[in-house]
C-alpha cells in the first residue's frame, strides 16, 4: 500500500540536510572551483559588451551572485528527485564526472555539462570495461540535473542576454542576443553502507519495497545495507541564441524542451536498472538527446523569421538600464515612429533627431501594443539616451556568434601572433 508519510519524512531530511553541505571542505574546494569558472564566463561577458558598446548591460560580480543564488535553488530541487527516485552513486563513478566536465569545458562552455561527460565515462565502460561505474544511475543523475537546469532556465534564462548584430539568412545582418548563464551547484546524493546493527540507528526513513526507482547493486559484506545523504559538487551552463523571438521566449522553449529530455532520460536510466539493452540506449540518448535539444532551437531560429530587424521603422533592440530612454520606459522590441515630432525610418533619421539637445518626445509603439503612444525622454544637453536600434539594410554585423572554451581562444589567439594576424 503506498502511503505518502515516507516521502513527506524524506523531503524533509533533504531540505534540512542541504545547508550542510558546505560543512564538507572537499566540497568546498570543488565549490570555488567551479565558481571560479563561473565567474570568469560573466567576465568574458562584461568584457564582450564594453568592447561593443563602452559599457555593460551584465555586470560580473551580479551575474556571478545571480549565479551563485540560483545555483543553490537548482541543487536543491535536482537533490530532491535524486533522493525522491533513488539515484545512489555507490561505486557509480561520479567522481569522474566534473573533471572530465572541467576538461571539455576548455574546448566549449556549452559541455560544461554531465550529458557529455556522462556519456563519455558510460561509453567507456560499456566499450572498454573501464572505468568501473553505474551507468543507470549516471544517467539518472544528469537527468535530475537537467530538470533543474530546465527550471533555472525557465526562470532566468534570459537574466543575462547580451544584444547583437550577427549574420543573418542571405547575407542579411539582424539583431538578436546571445543568452548565456552558468551555474555551481551543489547536491545531496545518497549512497549505500553496511551497517553491523541496524537497531542501534535513530532517524531510520522506511519507504517501500518498490523504492529506489533505480535499483543499485547491492554493496558486499556483512550488515545490513541503508541509505545515506553524502554532498557532490556539478556545474551547469546555459548558451543560445535569440532572433526571432524575444530572450524570455526562447528560454521558455528551450526549457521545456531541456525538461521534456530530462523526462526521457530518467525513463531510459529507470529500464536500464532493470533491463540491460536499455543501459547503452541511455548512455547514447544522452549527449544526442542534448545535441538535439540545442539543434531543434538553432533549426526554430533560422526557419522563423527574424524579429530584430529596422526595416521602414525602428526597432528597439535593446535598451541599456540607468539612462534617460530606460528611466522613461522604452523597452526592446518597441517600434519607434517618431523623435520629436519628426518621423523616423532609419538609423540616420534617428540620429539626426537625437542630435538635437534636450528632452525629447518619442512616438513609441510598445511591446503587444498596438496604438502609438508618447513618452517624454528626460536627458541633458546632447546625452546618450541609451537605445540601441536593430540593425537597418546595409548594417555589418559586430560579430560572429562563438562557443569556443578557453583552449581553443588561446591557440586561436597563438596562431594571430605567430601569422602576423592573417589567421581568420
Amino acid at each position: 500500500m503506498f502511503t505518502v508519510e515516507p516521502f513527506v519524512k524524506l523531503l524533509r531530511a533533504v531540505v534540512t540536510s542541504y545547508p550542510g553541505i558546505f560543512l564538507n571542505p572537499v566540497v568546498d574546494v570543488l565549490y570555488l572551483v567551479v565558481l571560479g569558472l563561473v565567474a570568469a564566463q560573466y567576465a568574458r561577458v562584461q568584457s564582450i559588451e564594453e568592447r561593443f558598446y563602452g559599457r555593460a548591460k551584465n555586470k560580473a560580480f551580479t551575474q556571478t551572485l545571480w549565479g551563485i543564488g540560483l545555483g543553490l535553488l537548482g541543487g536543491l530541487i535536482a537533490s530532491v528527485l535524486l533522493v525522491m527516485v533513488g539515484v545512489t552513486v555507490s561505486d557509480a563513478g561520479v567522481s569522474y564526472l566534473l573533471p572530465i566536465s572541467l576538461f571539455l569545458f576548455l574546448f566549449s562552455p556549452r559541455f560544461l555539462c554531465f550529458s557529455y561527460s556522462g556519456a563519455l565515462v558510460s561509453l567507456s565502460y560499456l566499450l572498454f570495461g573501464w572505468p568501473k561505474v553505474n551507468v543507470q544511475a549516471i544517467m539518472a543523475l544528469v537527468a535530475c540535473l537537467h530538470a533543474g537546469e530546465s527550471f533555472l532556465i525557465r526562470l532566468s534564462g534570459s537574466g543575462c542576454a547580451t544584444p547583437i548584430y550577427m549574420p543573418g539568412k542571405n547575407g542579411r545582418t539582424v539583431g538578436g542576443f546571445l543568452l548565456q548563464r552558468f551555474w555551481p551547484v551543489p547536491l545531496i546524493v545518497l549512497f549505500m553502507v553496511r551497517v553491523p546493527d541496524i537497531s542501534q540507528l535513530t532517524g531510520l526513513i522506511h519507504l517501500p519495497d518498490w523504492w529506489p526507482l533505480i535499483k543499485a547493486p547491492l554493496t558486499p559484506g556483512p550488515g545490513t545495507p541503508v541509505f545515506q545523504m553524502m554532498p557532490i559538487v556539478a556545474a551547469l551552463g546555459y548558451g543560445d541564441m535569440a532572433t526571432s523571438v524575444t530572450p524570455r521566449q526562447k528560454a521558455v522553449e528551450t526549457s521545456r524542451n531541456l525538461f521534456l529530455f530530462s523526462v526521457i532520460l530518467l525513463g531510459f536510466s529507470v529500464a536500464a536498472s532493470r533491463w540491460t539493452p536499455f543501459v547503452w540506449v541511455a548512455a547514447l540518448f544522452a549527449p544526442i538527446g542534448h545535441e538535439v535539444v540545442i539543434r531543434m532551437g538553432n533549426r526554430q531560429e533560422s526557419e522563423r523569421d527574424p524579429r530584430f530587424v529596422s526595416d521602414g521603422e525602428i526597432v528597439v533592440l535593446d535598451v541599456f538600464e540607468g539612462t534617460p530612454a530606460h528611466a522613461a520606459g522604452i523597452r526592446s522590441d518597441s517600434r519607434i515612429i517618431a523623435v520629436g515630432g519628426e518621423e523616423v525610418r532609419s538609423r540616420e533619421d534617428l540620429e539626426a533627431a537625437l542630435a538635437v539637445p534636450g528632452d525629447l518626445v518619442f512616438t513609441v509603439i510598445g511591446p503587444g501594443e498596438d496604438r502609438p503612444r508618447e513618452i517624454l525622454v528626460r536627458r541633458k544637453d546632447t546625452e546618450p539616451v541609451g537605445i540601441l536600434p536593430a540593425p537597418g539594410i546595409g548594417d555589418s554585423p559586430l560579430a560572429v556568434p562563438n562557443n569556443s572554451g578557453p583552449l581553443l581562444m588561446f591557440l586561436s589567439r597563438l596562431a594571430k601572433r605567430l601569422t602576423g594576424g592573417r589567421a581568420s
